[in-house]
């Protein structure tokens, strides 16, 4: 039993050496370095995100006199449109987008259901950046 794990603890000592001698090490701060511009990426557009959304918020209470709980729902399903549909192809983000404007041009609101969609393309560059931090570690 104590031959084996002298066996063992051998074998991780010399794979320790030979890694630290080996170009892995190159490879291992290459790696660094990409998470870190990963972490700084997802901080920028997680930041860009939340001003846009803050600003589409003030703007549609403030300017366009809306409540608040319409602003909300309307920007919280345009970010949720933009998750769902992150995968889809480009032509189906022009279509949502095209839609959204005609809904508000519709409802008498073009203005504001523009600021919708730029909601709508920050959340999807936003999803960019958490699904590149998160889902490729």
């Amino acid at each position: 039993m104590k031959e084996e794990s002298a066996e063992i603890d051998d074998l991780e000592f010399v794979e320790i050496a030979e890694f630290k001698r080996s170009e892995n090490r190159k490879e291992i701060l290459r790696y660094q370095e990409q998470e870190r511009r990963r972490r700084r990426n997802f901080y920028r557009m997680t930041a860009v995100f939340f001003i846009v959304f803050f600003a589409a918020v003030l703007s549609g209470v403030l300017a366009f006199r809306l409540s608040l709980l319409l602003v909300f729902a309307v920007l919280i399903l345009e970010s949720a449109i933009a998750v769902c549909l992150y995968h889809a192809p480009v032509w189906t983000h022009v279509l949502e987008l095209m839609i959204g404007t005609a809904a508000g041009i519709f409802f008498e609101m073009p203005i504001f259901m523009t600021v919708g969609a730029l909601v709508y393309l920050t959340a999807i560059l936003a999803w960019t950046g958490v699904e590149n931090y998160i889902f490729w570690q």
